[in-house]
Order: structure tokens, then sequence, then C-alpha cells
């Protein structure tokens, strides 16, 4: 079997992380549609954009209920983790460039790669905890 090059794993990565996340997103829409809504809320309710008071949005759907929310086949719960893949893609690229920078003993592109690694992970779960 040939040796996959760091470009050939980084690729591979992407359009996994893609095509989970689409696939994801879409059956959720599906389930929306065909249950009437998600998590307790009608479809109309999802769907309103009118009043920003009576929307749905990620806030209300806890990491903790997405085991929950995939077996009991909730749309809102399908979409938000087909998000969250989508999200981590890239943080899943860098982190694969890292071991493989840290294994080639490259130590500027280490770094550099930790700390855009940290840079974003501070992003996603620190700083917005901050901001309301």
């Amino acid at each position: 079997m040939p040796k996959l090059e760091q470009s050939d794993i980084t690729s591979l990565i992407l359009k996994a992380g893609v095509l989970a996340s689409v696939s994801l997103t879409i059956a959720g829409v599906i389930l929306l549609f065909i249950k009437g809504g998600g998590d307790g809320y009608s479809l109309s309710y999802v769907a309103n954009y009118h009043n920003p008071s009576a929307t749905v949005d990620s806030k209300i759907l806890f990491p903790g209920d997405f085991l929950k929310g995939l077996i009991g086949l909730d749309g809102l719960f399908f979409i938000s983790v087909g998000l969250w893949v989508l999200i981590f893609t890239p943080v899943t690229v860098l982190f694969d460039a890292l071991i493989t920078f840290a294994h080639e003993r490259n130590k500027l592109y280490t770094i550099l790669d930790a700390i855009v690694l940290f840079n974003l992970l501070m992003a996603i779960f620190v700083i917005p905890r901050f901001v309301s």
C-alpha cells in the first residue's frame, strides 16, 4: 500500500468532514419536515425569523443532549451535529498537521500550528461565554 502524503490526508479529512456535515444537515431538515418540528418546537416556530424572541437557536441545544436527540431522530439535533462537524473539520486538519510537524521535528511549524489551534479553540469554546 502506498504511503499517503500529508496533502492526501488533509484532503481526505476535509472531504469526509464536509460530506458528513452535509449529510447530517440534510437528514435534519428532512426530519424536521417529516416530524413537523424538533425538540418540542413546531416547524412554524423553528422557521420563524420575523420575531427574534420566538426563534430557535443553538443556545437551546446542549451538547450533552446530542446523543439523545440523534437516537430520537430529532431534526434539530441532526442539524446541530452537522454544523459542529463542519466547525471541527478544520480543527481536525490542524490537529493532524500538529502531529505531523511534531513527528517530523519541525519546531517552527509545530509552534505555529499549536498557536493557531489554541486560538481557534479559544474562539470556539471560551470567547462565546463572555459575549452575550
